[in-house]
């Protein structure tokens, strides 16, 4: 392991990509909040001469696919008790084409239609559902997320359709704790579609879970393996958080400091690819964290277009700054005015027109 100190390797980050071991050292060894500042000014240094000063929101539209994994996730809402099934309810194309208007209406360049995994293939339906954005918003750039449910044949199609990036996310690195948390999922399918997602050209997105039980070394390993793809462009940072009824119920919540410590870390790796926050991180409040993290974009702090339900953090009304329409079943959410606001107020500019 590196004899440097941690002051000696953010010196050097600043105009060097970081090593494996340098990395574990900051991670192990910043443990204050004054150290962490350390960290999180070399990052955005990083993000300011590697890509710019400019900030992008993507709307969201969701959800396209209903998730057939089973068992399902061990943390995810799907496997709690007491689950209703009406929020992930597909929509169908015309609430796909009311979503996509209402997103391109708020200036937004860029969108992502999601949905869960569909384990004997979705390619036709995501097919659709882009050709269904693109025929009222023809301007709008498009990334899809639905797991490994998609074939190479479909990925160079939805190439051939303008996509601009394909998700396929492991959340965690270590295949124990994949296994332990993901029983019904399959970390060989999903790293066989970010291949094929990076072989076809298409853009590379996939999400790291913080807090899931992975180690310090297991994120190392996982940004380093992500680093090896060339057309790598969108790494979103999540935390993990605890949901009510579900089999990790009681498991600890991640700590946000040490969600946008690995996200710092990341940027000294990863230094011209697109980094965002997400999971418990998607809260207008710790949105300041991200961006002295080093984060340059956001996925749920814009307009997002999703089914209607009772009780969730999506109809928290942080300010009247927000707009919420009800159409439905569908329920349309614009954070913009709330969060271009945070950001500027950060000093970083608005990619937004």
């Amino acid at each position: 392991m590196s004899s440097l100190s941690v002051d000696e390797i953010l010196k050097n980050a600043v105009r060097d990509p970081i090593t494996p071991n340098e990395a574990i050292i900051l991670l192990k060894k910043i443990t204050s909040y004054d150290k962490a500042l350390e960290l999180f000014k070399v990052a955005t240094s990083v993000r300011g001469d590697e890509i710019d000063n400019k900030f992008k929101f993507d709307g969201f539209i969701g959800t396209i696919t209903r998730c057939t994994t089973n068992p399902p996730c061990r943390y995810c809402g799907r496997s709690a008790k007491n689950r209703s099934d009406t929020f992930t309810e597909p929509l169908t194309l015309e609430e796909i084409e009311t979503g996509a208007k209402l997103i391109a209406e708020t200036g937004v360049k860029c969108v992502e239609i999601g949905g869960g995994t569909v384990w004997d293939g979705a390619g036709n339906k995501v097919i659709e559902a882009v050709k269904t954005v693109k025929s009222v918003a023809p301007e709008l750039k498009i990334w899809v997320n639905v797991g490994p449910a998609l074939s190479k044949d479909d990925l160079l199609k939805l190439k051939e359709l303008g996509v601009i990036e394909v998700c396929s996310s492991l959340e965690t690195f270590n295949p124990k704790v994949f296994t332990e948390t993901k029983p019904g999922d399959s970390m060989e399918a999903r790293k066989k579609l970010a291949k094929e997602i990076d072989e076809v050209g298409l853009g590379l997105t996939s999400v790291m879970m913080v807090g899931l039980g992975s180690s310090y070394e297991d994120y190392v390993n996982h940004i380093f393996w992500l680093k090896k793809f060339k057309n790598l462009s969108h790494f979103p940072i999540t935390g993990f958080r605890p949901i009510p009824g579900t089999p990790m119920e009681n498991h600890p919540m991640a700590s946000p400091i040490e969600v946008a410590k690995v996200g710092a870390v990341a940027r000294l790796v990863l230094r011209k690819v697109d980094l965002s926050f997400g999971g418990m991180m998607n809260d207008p409040r710790l949105l300041p964290l991200w961006i002295m993290a080093g984060a340059n974009r956001a996925i749920h702090l814009g307009p997002h277009v999703h089914r209607l339900r009772q009780g969730s953090w999506f109809e928290i009304r942080y300010s009247q700054e927000v707009v919420v329409k009800n159409i439905g079943k569908l329920q349309f959410q614009n954070m913009l005015p709330l969060t271009t606001r945070i950001v500027k107020d950060m000093g970083m500019e608005v990619d937004v027109s």
